[in-house]
């Protein structure tokens, strides 16, 4: 019997398999595996940057030395007007680093007035509240009428205000708003009781189109109001409002002659406030527009050489188009720092809904990828602030801040389940001149709401 050999291809297949076999061994005995071995990544160059390009300070409170923030000197220069923003209404380190910044300004730099996004005629008795010490402050505060400035750090800066004033300073107080007009045609009607009374009742009934929808000193409307009336009423009543500005101005002489032209002034303006009231609730006036107006009478008040803070929020302090800072900006040029308000994490006060009576907490959202926060937030600094002009470097740590990224705006409301609408394309060093960053924030702290009694 014979028994077949192996054929050549038989003996190819075991030779092949013998040799994987012993390859296989010796590497599981003998052999070294090679590893790839990666370069480190390059360091971030941004952190390096910001802490070669900003000014850090101590803290905000006001109540802090002059000394780690006296480079505001150089970054504010001549300016005229110093205008402090803030992402949300409900940030109380935004609140005390403006307190403590316009106390700089007042006592380093003859700064000598601050202007808020609050009811144009009853500021003024904040006025006289910091001039003569009469009145409770946190009741005015509260007859502002908006809770955003009914806080403990408002009153903490009011009450450093009446110190200032005691002492022998001069620091007024204002707002330049026009949203509730009730006080503002309460002037108008007691200054011509005043000084013709026997043309008081005309303008009480030349203005009565408008007192009859209006406020009242604790903030109470009517049910009706005047955003619903038929638009030939609304016109209507914008003629007779201008009736009554005619009339003032054909008796200027004889009216300042009784009571002098600074309440002439007064009474005029105040009119104005209620005409912006209607302008903007009846023919869509812009309400920029008109605070910016505001501020510019306040600014001729302070007089050529007074030089003034304006506090609001960073939609209407920054440059972008038809903004309160970019009509004020046209006014006065480069003697205007505008200076936005940035932050990371952190609580702040707000409401759920617009136009919803409950205020509550609320905590930042993390920030967008890729938008201004992103970057300022790889500082180790825990505050700090940045100057954004000639900032045309190409450098690799710089480069952020060229063009358009979002940039967080919240304001008096937030919706937690919505947190990405809260955030602008931006372009950030051409609406504001300075940042001040934090890198987390606290809420404020609301007063209890006390009204005044009357007005």
């Amino acid at each position: 019997m014979t028994i077949p050999g192996p054929t050549n291809s038989g003996l190819t297949s075991f030779a092949l398999l013998t040799a994987v076999l012993i390859l296989a061994h010796g590497c599981a005995e003998d052999a070294v595996t090679p590893t790839l071995v990666l370069p480190d990544p390059p360091p971030d160059p941004v952190p390096a940057w910001l802490g070669a390009n900003t000014h850090p300070f101590d803290g905000p409170h006001l109540s802090l030395p002059h000394s780690d923030i006296d480079f505001l000197r150089d970054i504010v220069g001549d300016a005229r007007i110093v205008a402090l923003g803030e992402n949300t209404h409900g940030t109380r380190d935004f609140y005390e680093m403006k307190a403590r910044i316009l106390r700089f300004l007042v006592e380093e730099m003859d700064f000598n007035a601050i202007a808020m996004e609050v009811t144009w005629p009853e500021a003024r008795r904040l006025d006289h509240y910091v001039r003569t010490g009469e009145g409770d402050p946190e009741v005015l505060l509260a007859g502002l009428y908006f809770w955003i400035t009914r806080t403990e750090s408002v009153l903490e800066m009011v009450e450093w205000m009446r110190d200032h004033n005691e002492a022998g300073g001069d620091i007024g107080f204002h707002g330049f708003d026009m949203q509730f007009p009730g006080m503002a045609l309460h002037n108008v009607r007691t200054y011509v009781r005043d000084v013709d009374p026997a043309n008081a009742d005309a303008v009480a009934e030349e203005l009565d189109c408008l007192t009859r929808f209006a406020n009242d000193h604790a903030r109470n409307w009517p049910d009706s109001l005047y955003e619903d009336q038929p638009d030939a009423f609304q016109s209507h009543c914008g003629a007779s409002l201008q009736a009554v500005g005619d009339r003032l101005e054909a008796n200027r002489d004889r009216y300042e002659g009784v009571a002098g032209a600074d309440a002439f002034d007064v009474a005029l303006q105040s009119l104005r406030v209620a005409v912006q009231y209607h302008l903007k609730t009846a023919e869509g006036g812009n309400r920029d527009e008109f605070m910016a107006e505001n501020t510019e009478w306040i600014n001729r008040r302070i007089g050529p050489d007074g030089r003034l803070v304006v506090w609001a929020h960073n939609y209407h302090v920054s440059a972008e188009p038809e903004t309160q800072g970019s009509f004020l900006r046209d006014t006065v040029g480069d003697r205007m720092v505008i200076v936005g308000f940035s932050h990371v994490d952190g609580w702040f006060t707000a409401r759920h809904v617009i136009g919803s009576r409950p205020l509550g907490l609320h905590r930042l959202h993390p920030v967008v990828e890729g938008s201004y926060e992103s970057y300022l937030s790889r500082s180790s600094l825990p505050w700090f602030v940045l100057d954004l002009r000639n900032r045309d470097d190409d450098s690799p740590g710089g480069i952020w801040l060229r063009g358009t990224r979002p940039f967080r705006f919240i304001g008096c409301c937030y919706f937690p389940s919505e947190p990405e609408i809260f955030w602008m394309s931006t372009p950030l060093t051409e609406w504001y001149d300075v940042l001040i960053h934090f890198q987390t924030t606290r809420a404020t702290t609301l007063l209890p709401l006390r009204y005044p009694d009357s007005w």
